[in-house]
């Protein structure tokens, strides 16, 4: 006997998708972004810290009380590194969206929003955006 092959709907592969998601990594959720639906799961703690360390310093002249350039002893300007705090938190963004996002692939670069959208809502369910419920025992 022949058994014939089932072609699935998208929404069917989609949803098997998100069936194997949980059992790898429990809590899944779906967010959609114009009309793109994403597959997304909560934040390890050692990716949240590992995330973290990046920062990115960007090179900045040192100035006297003037505002000029502070030349060194061979008549160069003296450069000091400052932290690139805008430039560190979109990159974090991006790192935090890459590594949740289990579907669809490459969104984080096909999309601009995205980054900044699946970073916020995994931080709120990885509880960093939420206020803990504390009662009295």
């Amino acid at each position: 006997m022949k058994q014939e092959k089932v072609q699935l709907t998208p929404e069917e592969e989609l949803q098997v998708l998100i069936d194997k998601a949980k059992k790898k990594h429990g809590r899944v959720y779906k967010t959609i972004i114009a009309d793109e639906v994403i597959i997304w799961r909560m934040l390890k703690r050692n990716e949240y810290k590992e995330i973290m360390n990046i920062l990115i310093q960007k090179e900045e002249p040192v100035l006297d009380e003037n505002g000029q350039p502070v030349l060194d002893e061979f008549g160069q300007p003296m450069i000091q590194y400052i932290d690139d705090e805008e430039a560190t938190y979109d990159l974090r963004q991006e790192e935090i969206a890459r590594a949740v996002i289990l579907y669809p692939a490459g969104i984080v670069e096909q999309m601009a929003a995205v980054a900044d959208i699946i970073s916020t809502e995994c931080m709120i369910k990885s509880g960093f955006g939420e206020r803990p419920i504390t009662e009295q025992c």
